[in-house]
């Protein structure tokens, strides 16, 4: 029994001296892909996301018939799919604009920042956005994407002026239920980003709309109105230049005029026509003061 005991002790130290000795030629192996998931060329073959030219037409064209094309479940599910893929890979989708900012020699006079709204604006009035003006809008986002890519997509830009609008995402939803004060949060945090860094702040008021046509559980007239006080009263308390572009959309009944807005939410050309002529005037209007640094409450 003695014998057998001291044979099963041996033969556990060799196992033993064997696996010290294979361990570290086993982890220190060179690893057959990357060491981390940094990457020089996070972008590569990131799928842009943008919009065909039929639903931009139905989008822009003035009294185009807004008709949102069927769906089959498998369709559906596939979209879905898609969409949780994006937010998994690059969920602020910073690689939109990278190719872009890299390109800009010269940096940008003017960025706008915002979401479908802003995005849509550079097809609509491609003429507005020349002279050092450029389109950082994403559709879609909400102030919470537009906060993880400020620095990238504005202030590394090195622009005098920024425009942020933004706000119908956040009531619609389209990120997760969110909460009126984590909206003017997120906007406080771009606007003492901006302004850290001697950029002068246009607020652009949201577009008024009754339903969202991918969202239509929610009635948003109401949330518009109040945050767009909000954002007046923010801009004026502390010398930010406030766009009233809701007061220049908006029916009697509080939807957006059928005239300018094809699916009640976004502008058509000539809804961006009057959009442009307001941004135009509130960026050539002269600065008086340079941005003030600190935190805005």
């Amino acid at each position: 029994m003695t014998d057998t005991l001291d044979k099963l002790q041996r033969v556990a130290l060799l196992a033993g001296a064997v696996f010290s000795l294979v361990l570290p030629l086993t982890s220190w192996a060179t690893p057959t892909g990357p060491a981390t998931a940094m990457s020089a060329h996070p972008c590569a073959g990131e799928p842009s996301g943008l919009p065909g030219p039929a639903f931009m037409h139905m989008i822009l064209a003035p009294g185009a018939h807004f008709v949102l094309p069927a769906q089959t479940a498998r369709q559906k599910g596939r979209a879905a799919r898609a969409t949780n893929l994006q937010r998994a890979r690059d969920w602020a989708d910073l690689c939109r604009y990278r190719t872009a900012n890299a390109a800009l020699k010269h940096g940008a006079r003017v960025v706008f920042m915002g979401d479908s709204i802003t995005d849509f604006w550079q097809d609509a009035q491609p003429s507005f956005f020349t002279d050092g003006v450029v389109d950082r809008g994403i559709s879609g986002q909400t102030t919470q994407q537009m906060l993880v890519r400020f620095w990238p997509d504005v202030i590394a830009l090195h622009p005098k002026i920024v425009q942020i609008l933004a706000g119908t995402n956040d009531i619609a939803g389209n990120t997760g239920p969110s909460t009126a004060q984590w909206y003017k949060d997120d906007i406080k945090a771009m606007v003492t980003l901006a302004r850290a860094n001697h950029i002068h702040v246009l607020l652009g008021s949201i577009p008024p709309s009754k339903r969202y046509w991918w969202a239509p559980q929610y009635r948003p007239a109401a949330e518009i109105r109040r945050l767009n006080a909000w954002l007046g009263r923010y801009a004026r308390a502390h010398r930010l230049r406030f766009v009233n572009y809701y007061a220049h959309l908006v029916s009697s009944s509080g939807g957006f005029r059928r005239t300018l807005s094809n699916d009640g939410v976004h502008p058509n050309r000539n809804g961006f026509k009057v959009m442009s002529a307001l941004a135009r005037a509130a960026i050539d209007k002269p600065w008086r003061h340079r941005p003030a640094r600190g935190m805005h409450r």
